[in-house]
């Protein structure tokens, strides 16, 4: 069925890799690939500056941005050595970890470039660890618990329900001198979580306790018929599919239903696309390789991205490590189709918009950012410039294991993107744009997407 493999893992790279095939199938940007050469450079110095051996680097997902600068760093680690969490197994803290990570991520599209997080000693932070530590602050004062005083950390679903735009703007500080670009977006997705958890028992209700929770996909994860018995060393092998099921499955009715949709079903993440159209149609479609077939036959011209979801699937193996659970098939993750990884592309000269799209941005700029172009989040050069995103990740992966003389699964791309590509994108965007710091091209989003 054609709406399963697009919302499949495999339909992301499937998809975007066709827009390296031939330059001419682009519509909205030109490729200059001899700049690539110039990104992997600029990765393996930060690697070199910044860990002791490739080996260091962990996973980029949302743990790292809950470990943030002053006041008080590894604030997870704080949580489960905490007097609160003591009397509480090891399952019980990763469910209420879960609990959190799945929130926060739905919390982390962009804020734009105007709103911070400001703690009492007047510290401030804007941006995803500004979004992380909003929602941890939220989460440690019972923001999402249907009991706040005596069970405070933990996400129930009845408590989900209450949430307004009112109270998500009071735990983000937000107002008119810190405004925080689309907070009906996010309450709409935290309330559509709250459906979501009690319409996918399988996943999210424990029967125990009778209570539905994100932090109860635990259970389902080690009940799964696919997950390997334990190894020699007492480790859970889990094919990563299986937690890719639970996000797509069990959290797809949080997207908006305008999304895309085949037959009826949303796809999620999944946009229409002329570059697509090209490819399929051009004399050299039959080395469009892996291209979903149901999708070459009824002729669906969409780019995969799942970006959220890859996020949160990323975010989500860290706290069930903590179960000695490893996950297999990490070949299929890819790189995140967000404004930090694509940024760094355009910043160094390996994507330009053609002069067309250029214009069409240049028509939609802001005042205060007049030589920055602006798109909303569904136009035809957004989708473009995410899909070259997650093709020039997976080749810029492959140059920087091959300089380090590391294999995928020694350097994983989950690790290019939190030691390279994702923090490089912010360097060069700070030094480029100082005041700002911002990407190269300003999204016009809705709080769901980036």
């Amino acid at each position: 069925m054609i709406s399963s493999q697009l919302r499949s893992l495999s339909a992301v790279r499937q998809t975007t890799s066709a827009t390296l095939l031939d330059a001419k199938n682009l519509h909205n940007f030109d490729l200059n690939l001899s700049k690539v050469d110039d990104v992997v450079a600029g990765v393996l110095a930060l690697i070199e500056r910044d860990y002791a051996t490739p080996a260091d680097i962990p996973f980029h997902s949302r743990w790292r941005h809950f470990d943030g600068p002053a006041p008080d760093a590894k604030r997870i680690n704080a949580l489960l050595a905490s007097a609160e969490w003591a009397s509480v197994d090891q399952k019980e803290k990763v469910r209420r970890i879960i609990d959190l990570f799945v929130v926060s991520v739905l919390l982390d599209a962009g804020a734009g470039p105007d709103w911070k997080f400001r703690f009492s000693d007047g510290t401030q932070l804007g941006r995803s660890e500004g979004l992380a530590l909003a929602s941890l602050d939220w989460f440690k004062v019972g923001g999402f618990s249907a009991n706040p005083t005596s069970n405070p950390h933990r996400v129930d679903s009845s408590a989900l329900k209450k949430i307004s735009p009112e109270s998500l703007e009071k735990a983000f500080q937000v107002s008119a001198s810190n405004p925080l670009v689309g907070v009906h977006g996010r309450c709409s997705l935290l309330t559509r979580l709250a459906d979501v958890l009690e319409a996918q028992p399988r996943f999210f209700h424990n029967k125990e306790n009778n209570d539905y929770r994100p932090g109860n996909l635990v259970d389902f994860v080690l009940a799964d018929s696919r997950v390997a018995a334990r190894t020699s060393d007492g480790k859970i092998e889990v094919p990563v599919e299986v937690l890719w099921d639970v996000v797509m499955d069990g959290l797809s009715g949080i997207w908006p239903a305008t999304r895309t949709q085949v037959d009826g079903v949303s796809l999620g993440d999944v946009w229409p696309s002329k570059a697509m159209e090209s490819i399929m149609n051009s004399s050299d479609a039959g080395k469009t390789g892996p291209i979903p077939q149901a999708a070459k036959e009824k002729k669906v011209y969409v780019m995969a991205f799942h970006k959220l979801s890859q996020w949160l699937t990323y975010s989500l193996m860290e706290p069930l490590s903590l179960l000695n659970i490893t996950f297999t098939n990490m070949k299929l993750m890819t790189g995140l189709a967000e404004y930090r990884n694509g940024g760094l592309f355009v910043d160094m000269g390996v994507l330009t918009l053609k002069p067309d799209a250029l214009a069409r941005g240049m028509a939609s700029a802001l005042p205060t950012a007049a030589n920055i172009p602006r798109f909303e989040v569904f136009d035809d050069a957004v989708v473009e410039w995410r899909a070259l995103t997650v093709a020039l990740m997976d080749l810029v992966g492959k140059k920087v294991q091959t300089a380090l003389k590391m294999t995928e699964d020694e350097l994983p791309l989950v690790k290019v993107l939190e030691a390279g590509t994702w923090k490089l994108g912010r360097e060069v965007a700070a030094k480029l744009r100082p005041a700002a710091k911002g990407p190269p091209i300003d999204i016009i989003s809705d709080g769901t997407v980036f």
